[in-house]
């Protein structure tokens, strides 16, 4: 009798003894699929933009098949960010599905995708949300699509686009006139025009206008690529001024936009008068006094940037160290945080250019390369008050169509920390060590926390080493 009470008294404890040992190893495993959500989430940053209620989404991939540059906003409505965040899953899994269909016919090119955003402050609390999709898996064309959104902001909701332009058919054939008359005028679009392409679109009753976006100066068209133009134009845009508009659009938009137009013009006349004043500071050329002390000389660069919080950290840190470095920027990311390229240069680093949307190039026409660069440099003038004086192509990317058209200097790198790759400070200064030299160019990004976190440690070490830093194009 005890021996059968005592065996069932050990079943019950053993099948208690399971049930907690399985308690805890789903705890375990659980903690371990929430590291690696983590470590996947360290590839998707939010970043607090300059724009009233809107911060920046970036997500960066490099694999060896594939690269991914992604680029979303977020608000503070969750509305609003399903659809962002929607339209940019899809984007990304329709890749990643054509990526695995093709993956045994890619072989010397990993397949590209960038996907771009601008924003445009309409009136208050309103934007034009712009995406251009840019993929690139095998054959001989990137495909090239636009997406827009018009976003109150505010009200948490999407505005139709016939809420500010009346489409009537009469309309139609005004709004025609005015795109052609501007295709025709421009130098880079009139010989690849499909004038009849364009007539179709127009025509088109089921056509919603969804390239068509707003400014708070002009409303602008943005065609996917052979849409209305031949390929070698890429995706054109129209833009025409709100005053040729004025006809079109809803009474209500008219007001609006109007009476934004005055209110803008008197700010821009401010600081056009505040801008002559300043003009000579801003035009005069960065002393250096810094003179080769003939010692062993290193470069540290960082890509992708700026970012509004690890690029601060980073330029305390040289300051600390008594270096210098060169910031190979974004334009998109420029336009976002100019208060950050102005420190930058402020502090006495070079500005380098790192394009605007983080392209192939090698998959871009030379138009389309050209575009990418000089918007690029415009940009970190108008934020830094001096231009780039160094470039570096996207993924190393270059080819001889590339290089006749860029004119400044193309930098690469001879040390790639793969701080992309293992958020992993220790392991970035372990590489710095192991691979360092007179003359090294080191390769690392500010948009990661764990890089800006690394930098103290190289700078340190190399530091200790007798090195001097130095900008690529002391070098």
């Amino acid at each position: 009798m005890k021996s059968a009470k005592a065996k069932i008294t050990f079943s019950i404890l053993l099948i208690l003894g399971l049930f907690v040992v399985g308690y805890f190893v789903n705890i375990m495993l659980r903690s371990n699929d929430d590291y690696a959500s983590e470590a996947d989430k360290d590839e998707k940053r939010i970043e607090v933009s300059k724009y009233p209620g809107v911060d920046l989404v970036t997500e960066i991939t490099e694999k060896k098949n594939y690269n991914m540059a992604i680029h979303y906003p977020k608000f503070k409505s969750d509305k609003l960010n399903t659809e962002m965040e929607g339209y940019a899953s899809s984007v990304k899994e329709d890749f990643l599905a054509i990526v695995e269909e093709s993956k045994e016919y890619i072989k010397d090119r990993a397949a590209v995708l960038s996907l771009a955003m601008e924003i445009h402050p309409v009136v208050e609390n309103v934007y034009s949300i712009v995406f251009s999709e840019e993929s690139y898996v095998v054959g001989a064309n990137a495909q090239q699509k636009a997406k827009v959104y018009i976003v109150d902001a505010k009200k948490s909701d999407f505005i139709q686009k016939t809420k500010i332009l009346k489409d009537t058919k009469r309309n139609r054939e005004q709004l025609y006139a005015l795109i052609n008359k501007k295709f025709k005028e421009s130098k880079e679009y009139s010989p690849l025009l499909l004038e009849d392409g364009l007539k179709i679109w127009a025509a088109d009753p089921n056509n919603k206008l969804n390239g068509m976006y707003f400014t708070d100066k002009a409303a602008v068209f943005q065609f996917d690529k052979y849409e209305v133009t031949a390929g070698a134009a890429g995706m054109p845009k129209i833009s025409i001024p709100l005053d040729e508009m004025q006809n079109l659009l809803t009474d209500e938009w008219k007001e609006k936009l109007q009476i934004e137009n005055d209110k803008k013009d008197e700010k821009d006349d401010s600081k056009n008068n505040t801008k002559d004043k300043d003009k000579p500071q801003e035009d005069k050329p960065v002393k250096d006094d810094a003179s080769p002390k003939g010692g062993k000389r290193v470069a540290l660069t960082f890509d992708d940037g700026p970012h509004p919080k690890n690029t601060l950290k980073i330029l305390d840190l040289l300051e600390k160290y008594d270096a210098k470095a060169t910031f190979f920027m974004l334009g998109n990311r420029v336009d976002f945080y100019p208060e950050i390229v102005k420190e930058v240069a402020d502090q006495g680093h070079e500005l380098g250019n790192h394009t605007w949307n983080h392209k192939d190039l090698t998959t871009l026409s030379k138009a389309e390369g050209i575009k990418e660069v000089e918007r690029t440099n415009q940009a970190i003038k108008s934020a830094a008050g001096r231009e780039s004086t160094a470039f570096r192509p996207p993924y190393g990317a270059v080819n001889k169509q590339v290089q006749s058209a860029i004119s400044s200097p193309t930098v690469f790198w001879t040390i790639d920390t793969l701080d992309w790759k293992s958020h992993n400070p220790a392991a970035i200064l372990n590489i710095v060590q192991e691979n360092v030299r007179d003359g090294s160019i080191i390769l690392m990004h500010d948009i990661h926390a764990t890089t800006s976190e690394a930098v103290e440690s190289i700078l340190k070490y190399l530091k200790k080493e007798g090195y001097e830093f130095v900008s690529v194009s002391e070098l």
